[in-house]
């Protein structure tokens, strides 16, 4: 009998999954996104935003709209200043350092900026090039390039700016484009991100501390639920899982939406949820008395215990994920997935089925038993409340 499964096939690489600390140069240029989706009435993940962008002057709001324009609401520049903002710089953490290395960029290297915003909005949805230009190799231009030249107005025309011919040359002037970007990031700042970084930026640490290794086979959108708690369209799970490298950070005033953008890393940006946080610190300094004070008795409690025990393993809470990820698989195609010996998948299952965790399906395929392990975490969540 002829087999079916390909004698060579195409393979890549898992992604490098990782975490990181969470930066103004992320969190800024993410507001400035934000508040260009609030002028234009979109829906905003928090009502803070919405009110930042109702209380601009109307000034500022005219004067930054090429600049808006140009850096793509402000995706582009969060680009560049997560590859081009040195590691140790004190603007990861310090909106006046930050500023100061924006005000003392060159003027060629601002010149190179636009061109590649310009670039960016003009190739927006249209097939990838070889090699895509990246944020993180900006070409300075002593001079606007012929693209800039020919492309600024109807950029600036899509974005529906009144006189876009008129406004380009403001696109071509790096003293001009400098001085309309710092004015709206200053009043970004003044007006919420100042107090919004301050106040979450605790959280934000913690919730990088917190974070674990990937368990065995995880898969990069299955992470991401993992890490942040949230659980990314399948759009995003897409890209994610195509990703050679996933950077999972903080950011505040996402609510409970991801930013997911990609630029040589795919970067995914989470708002820690503040109750997951307090209950993260109520368990680890409960006393006896917890589930008392919740209503949940101690008795019912313990017999959460075969289920915890079950899940507290690494491999045999990597076949959980996996399954609750991919559906009902076979002992084989778990032990393919997940890199381990067939004996070491039927053992751990064999521990899971014990807990009712999973089951053994007719056709010998496992399967997760969802409502099992929803119980479970509805009754922990709630002795923690």
């Amino acid at each position: 009998m002829t087999s079916l499964i390909p004698v060579l096939a195409e393979a890549r690489p898992a992604p490098v999954l990782r975490v990181a600390e969470p930066t103004l140069a992320a969190a800024m240029p993410t507001a400035m996104l934000l508040v260009d989706y609030a002028l234009a009435w979109k829906s905003m993940p928090t009502p803070e935003l919405q009110a930042l962008a109702g209380q601009l002057p109307d000034s500022l709001v005219e004067e930054s709209w090429p600049v808006r324009a140009a850096m793509a609401h402000g995706s582009v520049l969060r680009g560049v200043l997560l590859h081009q903002l040195p590691a140790d710089h004190p603007g990861h953490t310090d909106w006046l350092a930050l500023r100061r290395w924006l005000a003392a960029l060159s003027d060629d290297f601002v010149r190179g900026l636009v061109d590649f915003g310009i670039d960016s909005v003009m190739r927006y949805g249209q097939p990838a090039r070889d090699p895509e230009p990246t944020a993180a190799l900006i070409t300075p231009l002593t001079e606007p390039s012929p693209a800039m030249r020919r492309d600024a107005a109807e950029v600036l025309r899509h974005w529906n700016v009144p006189d876009p011919q008129e406004r380009a040359g403001e696109l071509l002037d790096p003293g001009t484009f400098r001085s309309a970007l710092l004015n709206l990031l200053d009043a970004i700042w003044a007006g919420w991100l100042d107090r919004a970084w301050h106040d979450s930026l605790p959280a934000m640490r913690a919730a990088v501390a917190a974070t674990l290794s990937p368990p065995p086979g995880c898969g990069a959108a299955q992470w991401i639920s993992l890490t942040t708690g949230l659980r990314p369209d399948d759009q995003y799970a897409a890209a994610a899982e195509a990703a050679t490298e996933l950077v999972v950070m903080p950011s505040p005033g996402l609510g409970r939406s991801l930013s997911l953008f990609a630029d040589q890393s795919t970067w995914v940006l989470f708002t820690p949820n503040g109750s997951a946080a307090r209950a993260r610190g109520a368990a680890a300094g409960a006393s006896t008395g917890t589930a008392q004070r919740s209503g949940i008795s101690v008795g019912r409690l313990a017999q959460l215990a075969p289920a915890m025990h079950a899940l507290g393993d690494r491999t045999r809470l990597a076949i959980a994920l996996h399954l609750l990820e991919n559906g009902p698989l076979t002992m084989q195609q778990l032990a393919d997935a997940l890199e381990v010996h067939q004996s070491t998948i039927s053992r751990q299952v064999t521990m899971l089925r014990r807990a009712g965790m999973v089951s053994l399906r007719d056709d010998r395929r496992v399967e997760v038993q969802r409502d099992t392990i929803r119980q479970t975490c509805q009754t922990l969540l709630a002795a923690l409340d």
